[in-house]
């Protein structure tokens, strides 16, 4: 009963072969990733984060270039928490900072 071990290699090759196809699937979706464009609502996250300002503050930015009362960007701040609708002045403001902005997200 006291057999010895024999290695064979293909008890190291099928790990590798999984460790492999995961690091691929990684590699490729980086990549996918780098070459997707953000959509208005992702930017206006990143541009908030990268500038370190609330999505709040980033509304009332955008406020001034459409003359939007700050009452006004209050309802459509809490608009957009809880349907996700971005109003116009917002969007126009986000679409003029990817123009300028070069920088992506990591």
């Amino acid at each position: 009963m006291n057999e010895d071990f024999i290695f064979q290699w293909h008890l190291l090759l099928y790990p590798l072969a999984v460790l492999a196809y995961f690091e691929l699937l990684r590699r490729l979706d980086a990549r996918w990733a780098r070459k997707k464009p953000l959509t208005d609502e992702e930017f206006l996250s990143f541009y908030a984060k990268t500038r370190g300002i609330s999505e709040f503050d980033v509304f009332t930015q955008a406020a001034p270039n459409w003359s939007v009362d700050p009452p006004q960007v209050k309802t459509d701040f809490k608009t957009y928490l809880q349907q996700g609708f971005l109003p116009h002045y917002v969007r126009d403001f986000i679409r003029k900072e990817k123009s300028e902005s070069k920088v992506r997200p990591s």
